[in-house]
């Protein structure tokens, strides 16, 4: 875990140092809200505008919650799964802050908390009739704690400085607590932790000078974690893994609210 935190103080430093270069080079003409940014390299030709969404200068404080809920009397797809009667939920909550340290350019921080959770009564699986298989009374836990850096860019879509498209690089840590168990709760858990790189487009609206609505989805994800599984509270065993995914998953989606001043 030590290795961990010297990573990400490491990538602090070094985003730090980054914002410090840029106050120093940014160009000092003063821009209005929906005009276009034009390149540096004013010979460079350019597929859409630019328009300005985001100061350099502007502080955001925002909060993105997430919730699902699933029960297997309203799913279809199921087609290997006969009697099933199940049903899981998950909630997650990511309060963030970040700077715009250069015009629609920003980096900031994200903390976030995720507590899932699910059972299964009764489930019967039937591959193919060789191989048959019965679920009963299982359940499924898992809390976790993360803490995130990114950078984050914006497109301006309009002249009024209302719409825009986004896309964040993100550092992060996570902590996590899960249990698997049948019947009554168990003492055996595993506990995990890991760093990863991730990639997250997004899109934003201004109902408000002041107040942006945006929603994305984390699509792209490298990481690296650290299993280790108690049994009576010793530790049983321990995995370590790589592993790199590009998906589009519901489960990926946050809704957000951000207050810019």
């Amino acid at each position: 875990m030590m290795r961990f935190r010297n990573i990400l103080s490491a990538a602090v430093m070094m985003i730090a140092a980054a914002v410090t270069s840029s106050a120093q080079t940014e160009n000092v003409r003063t821009i209005s809200l929906g005009e276009e940014l034009m390149p540096k390299d004013t010979a460079k030709v350019r597929r859409f505008k630019n328009h300005l969404i985001a100061p350099k200068g502007e502080w955001q404080c925002g909060l993105s919650v997430m919730y699902a809920d699933f029960n297997s009397d309203d799913s279809d797809y199921m087609l290997l799964l006969q009697g099933v009667n199940a049903n899981a939920s998950m909630f997650r909550l990511a309060p963030e802050a970040a700077y715009t340290f250069r015009n629609n350019h920003a980096v900031g921080v994200r903390f976030q908390y995720t507590n899932a959770g699910g059972m299964v009564d009764t489930a019967t699986a039937d591959l193919l009739g060789n191989f048959n298989m019965t679920l009963e009374n299982l359940n499924a836990s898992s809390r976790s704690l993360s803490a995130s850096i990114f950078q984050r860019t914006y497109v301006g879509l309009d002249n009024q400085g209302r719409v825009g498209i986004f896309w964040d690089y993100v550092l992060g840590l996570t902590r996590s607590r899960s249990q698997f168990y049948t019947g009554d709760s168990s003492s055996n858990y595993s506990l995990k932790k890991k760093i990863h790189l991730g990639f997250a487009p997004g899109i934003v609206y201004f109902p408000m000078n002041n107040v942006s609505v945006q929603a994305s989805i984390s699509l792209a994800d490298l990481s690296y974690s650290r299993v280790e599984a108690y049994t009576d509270g010793k530790v049983s065993g321990t995995r370590d893994a790589w592993k790199a995914q590009a998906s589009l998953n519901i489960m990926n989606i946050g809704l957000g609210l951000t207050v810019h001043f």
